[in-house]
């Protein structure tokens, strides 16, 4: 019997470990932050998430999105308030929001960070995310993290002809972030390195003023890791800004390579032919 007890919780350690290992989707993430300056709630309040970030950030920024979490800055007067998240039908459990009466009055400090994550229930695209609040709270700001899991293979890339556009040394422990210009006809960025490199961060910015970030390159990188623009994100990027560290705990700083390709077609600008230099005829000897 005792065996029996030893050998089920083995396997459900085993079975745990397995799925803490599994690989999860990766995809591009939203951080969108709205400030309140210190709004002033008593008793029960709602706030309208998709319609507060659709007005701020204009009408379809979190189409296709999926809520992960929700970060308030906010105190209660006393410390017994608390927050909770909908999505739809699907509920969190509260969450205390701290507070004491000496810091309530100020508009500017005594704000702690409250993170609301997800109901685990599968999200439907048209239900409303909701934040709810009960006490005598002020509310600085709110911070949407959404996600998104592009409808196409983005880092399928054969097709493609990559330039290389930068390469830099990479700071341990510290680490580097470089800015990238692209064209208006980018169409994928690729990243290779010398050395142990990981990525901290890669940052899109779209020209109508949009920010992603980019969860697939996040990591070490193992041989040339790439992401394509097509479909949901088919627009013009601005820049990219791409965070590193150098992993290496002895020896020299890794090195990234950061490469470029363009849609089909595109023609780069031709550089202008640099004219002739003119002999000089010797001198005549009199």
């Amino acid at each position: 019997m005792r065996e029996r007890e030893e050998m089920k919780k083995t396997l459900c350690l085993l079975a745990t470990a397995a799925t803490l290992t599994m690989p999860q989707a990766l995809a591009v993430t939203q951080k969108l932050k709205i400030d309140l300056n210190a709004q002033h709630s008593k008793g029960d309040q709602t706030f309208h998430l998709k319609r507060m970030l659709n007005g701020k950030f204009g009408k379809g920024i979190i189409e296709g999105h999926k809520l992960q979490k929700v970060v308030l800055q906010a105190k209660s007067k006393k410390g017994n308030a608390d927050a909770n998240l909908a999505i739809g039908y699907s509920e969190t459990a509260p969450e205390v929001i701290p507070g004491t009466v000496e810091q309530f009055d100020s508009d500017l400090s005594g704000f702690h960070a409250i993170t609301l994550s997800a109901p685990l229930r599968a999200q439907q695209e048209a239900a409303p995310w909701k934040v709810h609040l009960k006490g005598n709270i002020k509310v600085d700001s709110i911070k949407a993290v959404t996600k998104l899991e592009p409808s196409y293979p983005y880092s399928k890339v054969d097709a493609l002809s990559f330039k290389m556009v930068n390469s830099f040394k990479v700071d341990k422990i510290i680490g580097d972030t470089k800015k990238i210009n692209v064209g208006k006809d980018f169409k994928a960025v690729q990243l290779t390195a010398k050395g142990s490199v990981s990525i901290t961060s890669v940052k899109v910015k779209f020209a109508d003023g949009q920010v992603v970030f980019l969860d697939e390159l996040e990591g070490k990188v193992k041989g040339p890791t790439s992401f394509k623009f097509n479909k949901e994100l088919a627009k013009e990027v601005k820049f990219l800004e791409i965070s590193a560290v150098s992993t290496n705990l002895f020896g020299s700083r890794g090195e990234l390579q950061v490469s470029i390709a363009e849609k089909k077609g595109a023609q780069t600008q031709p550089t202008r032919p640099t004219r002739p230099t003119r002999p000089t005829r010797p001198a005549r000897v009199r």
